[in-house]
């Protein structure tokens, strides 16, 4: 089968979204399959004006001219858009149509219901333009970079492609990364039959995981912003009795708090930005790695998965996109998201009974293999592919039962 990825890059070290589009691309080439990628860069990187920017959320006539090009010099069977806000924008579902390629996308976010993509504002999770056809709050409340002209350029494609129908009639399927994230789609008005569950994956470390018998530790490993719960943890960890040591490992606008309370609190390790092997061995060691989200995460985050991989047990918030697949199997602990109470409660116990967090060593590892492995993941993937573009298969037939593709659902060649 051809492939034909679509992603707008983002400015930032890393991201989740371009991860997986690596991680994907590399999956389906190992499986047989040719791959070809159609991206943007960064919108900082362009050096646009914001007319011309705002201009090109709504409709870039270039990129879908791009596409359609790439088309017809690849052939490819199906496209599958990652990301293409802010810039490719939703015309390049209908430059597929119009070659006649049916198209997927990854809801790697929220940015079809909300122009900030988080359902997160002013620290706290905010739904007021879900269910919205036109999402005027974002616009007033600048929720897109701060800035009410970007905010209205996105609110107005949004508009524009539900009104042509874009959404409904030039999108074969979404992708979301779990239940909690197809309701919200679905709440928002998209079509039901259209919206499958598809976690993510990451590699397959190739070890097991042992903590460290020197000293015993808590990982922390995501960028330093608000939304990660940075600022809950460490107030949590004021409250946390001796016995353990957080190590922290990341980047962002938070670094100087964190490095403040390490330079005070020497059961707190900062290590900086680090890469994902090191990432690896740090969870590795770890009794439990942290995951303190305050946002409506697309799904389980990949640092999760990462530490269920070499499984290590996660200690995340109660916001059901990130628990659910959590507390289902056993492999981890939930508190009410941004109660640094509750967390110092939950770490607490951790510090005072080893045994908890050694006994959902085995089942963090089985999670990670019949739910976020690569083997499993690029068994859906295929299957979705062959639903688009089986003759006479699209929404509403048995084909796209969003069941078939739920999280812990056994698809063909996996698990």
């Amino acid at each position: 089968m051809r492939i034909l990825q679509l992603h707008n890059h983002h400015a930032g070290p890393g991201g989740g979204a371009m991860e997986v589009l690596a991680h994907e691309a590399e999956l389906l080439q190992a499986a047989g399959h040719d791959v070809d990628q159609f991206t943007l860069a960064p919108t900082e990187q362009l050096g646009l004006s914001g007319v011309r920017a705002g201009a090109k959320a709504v409709w870039n006539v270039e990129a879908a001219r791009g596409v359609r090009a790439r088309i017809a010099a690849f052939r490819p069977d199906v496209v599958h858009v990652h990301t293409p806000f802010p810039l490719m924008s939703p015309a390049v579902f209908r430059a597929a149509a119009a070659e006649g390629v049916p198209a997927v996308t990854t809801l790697h976010s929220h940015r079809y219901s909300c122009v900030a993509g988080t359902c997160w504002r002013d620290g706290h999770v905010c739904e007021d333009c879900v269910g919205r056809r036109l999402k005027l709050p974002g616009v007033r409340h600048r929720c897109y970079h701060d800035s009410a002209a970007a905010s209205g350029a996105l609110t107005l494609g949004l508009v524009t492609h539900r009104a042509l129908g874009t959404f409904h009639r030039q999108v074969s399927c979404y992708l979301a990364l779990a239940d909690f994230s197809r309701r919200l789609l679905i709440r928002d008005g998209f079509p039901a039959d259209r919206v499958l569950v598809k976690p993510n994956s990451v590699p397959d470390p190739g070890f097991r995981a042992e903590p460290r018998t020197d000293e015993r530790r808590l990982v922390f490993a995501a960028r330093l912003v608000d939304v990660k719960g940075v600022a809950t943890l460490l107030e949590a960890w004021r409250q946390v009795p001796a016995g353990m040591k957080l190590v922290i490992a990341g980047d962002g606008p938070l670094r100087p708090l964190v490095e403040q309370h390490a330079s005070t609190d020497p059961s707190i390790e900062y290590v900086g930005w680090v890469g994902e092997a090191k990432v690896l061995e740090l969870m590795a060691g770890a009794e439990a790695v942290l995951v303190p989200s305050e946002w409506y995460e697309g799904g389980l985050p990949l640092v999760a998965l990462r530490s269920l991989s070499v499984g290590t047990p996660v200690v995340v918030t109660d916001l059901e996109n990130i628990c659910a697949d959590v507390l289902a199997d056993d492999v981890g602990w939930a508190f009410p998201v941004k109660d640094s109470a509750a967390l110092a409660g939950t770490l607490a116990g951790l510090v005072a009974d080893p045994r908890t967090t050694r006994e959902r060593r085995r089942r963090a590892r089985d999670s990670y293999e019949r739910r976020f492995s690569p083997w499993v993941n690029l068994a859906r993937l295929e299957d979705v592919y062959r639903s688009v573009t089986a003759t006479g298969s699209g929404p509403g037939s048995q084909a796209f039962r969003h069941d078939r593709f739920s999280s812990g659902a056994p698809m063909p060649g996996g698990d």
